[in-house]
């Protein structure tokens, strides 16, 4: 009984000190949010160009945030290196207006009221096509980066019987990792 007396106030300061650390992980995405800005449905979201997704299991200490299978943490502008900076990432980190962070992939979802409207959005944007569905309405096109698809999307919204133009997002239950 001593004994329980003892663990479960370090144990409830452990569980504090967890939390603090998430929610300063979480509001250093919300702060570094200031990249490009893209709609999907009702809410708007920004990227944060000092995010940095990776896979959640690589990081686990509490100064990232999980969404879905990978981590996001914001990493200092002046840490980067060469390397980072001209690698074209697949992966980025982006805040909803919500608060909630989401990694958008460098695929694009269109969607269409015609199967050529899609074509030639295949060709004036330069993007591969992956998935195309003339019953649905919509496709998806993949591009290098997702800078280079976010790039993309008034070219491609600007198509007559494109109808809407919005980057595939991975959620998750925004959790501290």
């Amino acid at each position: 009984m001593k004994t329980a007396i003892l663990i479960c106030p370090l144990l409830l300061a452990a569980a504090s000190v967890h939390a603090q650390s998430a929610d300063s992980a979480r509001d250093a995405l919300r702060q570094a949010a200031t990249g490009d800005a893209f709609r999907i449905g009702y809410t708007q979201f920004r990227l944060a160009p000092q995010g940095v997704v990776s896979a959640a299991a690589k990081t686990a200490d509490g100064q990232s945030v999980r969404v879905g299978e990978y981590a996001v943490r914001v990493q200092a502008a002046g840490a980067r290196s060469a390397r980072a900076v001209t690698a074209k990432p697949r992966l980025a980190a982006a805040v909803g207006d919500d608060g909630k962070a989401v990694v958008v992939t460098s695929t694009l979802n269109v969607y269409h009221r015609d199967p050529a409207a899609l074509q030639a959005a295949v060709r004036a944007s330069g993007g591969k096509l992956t998935y195309s569905s003339v019953a649905g309405g919509n496709g998806r096109i993949e591009f290098d980066s997702v800078d280079a698809a976010i790039r993309a999307m008034p070219t491609i919204q600007a198509i007559a019987g494109i109808k809407e133009v919005a980057p595939e997002i991975i959620e998750g239950e925004d959790a501290p990792n």
